[in-house]
């Protein structure tokens, strides 16, 4: 069984409390004794997560710099779904917002994207298998355990997916510089927002299959938002609709 190593409480402690996926061990930097992280071994002894405290460099080592706050999980993969489960596991397409990453490669971008998306009432997010960020440690760690909140579907071909989400009555918005201004955009539920690097933007073909192209507009001498802040913007107007 493939497994990965996570860090962070936030993460470790919503992996446990979600109960998605199988959780092999929790590991703790002997001598930490803070009330949160007493909480998450008591989460995982209630589970029957075993619980082991190391040595600290132990959790350095296997963080591999990242900032772990001396607890590390160990768990199964986060669960991909298909474009048809995510379709399914939804109650209501008229209450129904999703978001897909098109060119993004940063995981620290990917893993705040999906911790807004969580927030926000984003329930799923799409990513492209290939030249998009992957959902790894890293990612998870920023998405601070908003992973265990949001289906996460990867498909082959993006444009594809559009055509298929539109045949289901989504509708299609594309965030890119020169578009409609977003306080002037009348959202139509369902909503597939994507959101395009920041550096070339959205890919020409997916930007012909979107049906409105949103802007946010800016002040100030900064040229543009991270894509992880203009996508929490959209969010929060789009949340206004659920």
């Amino acid at each position: 069984m493939a497994t990965e190593l996570l860090f962070g409480i936030n993460t470790a402690e919503e992996v446990l409390n979600a109960g998605r996926r199988r959780v092999l061990r929790l590991l703790i930097s002997r001598g930490e004794t803070g009330p949160r992280v007493k909480t998450v071994s008591g989460l995982a002894r209630g589970k029957g997560v075993p619980v082991e405290f190391c040595d600290p460099r132990v959790l350095e080592k296997l963080a591999n710099g990242g900032n772990h706050q001396g607890v590390i999980i160990e768990a199964e993969p986060a669960r991909k779904f298909s474009l048809d489960q995510a379709l399914e596991a939804e109650r209501d397409l008229k209450k129904t917002v999703w978001a897909a990453l098109d060119g993004i490669t940063d995981p620290m971008n990917l893993g705040a994207i999906v911790r807004s998306a969580a927030c926000l009432g984003v329930s799923t997010v799409v990513l492209p298998a290939r030249r998009s960020a992957s959902l790894n440690a890293a990612a998870q760690k920023t998405a601070s355990g908003a992973v265990e909140r949001v289906n996460v579907v990867e498909v082959v071909n993006l444009n594809q997916t559009i055509i298929k989400l539109k045949e289901k009555g989504f509708w299609i918005y594309g965030l890119a510089m020169n578009g409609q201004a977003l306080p002037k955009v009348d959202f139509t539920l369902p909503a597939f927002i994507i959101i395009g690097s920041e550096g070339e933007g959205l890919h020409q073909k997916t930007r012909e299959h979107c049906d409105v192209i949103v802007s946010i507009p800016q002040k100030g001498g900064v040229e543009s938002l991270n894509a992880s802040n203009a996508a929490a913007v959209v969010f929060y107007e789009l949340s206004k609709r659920l």
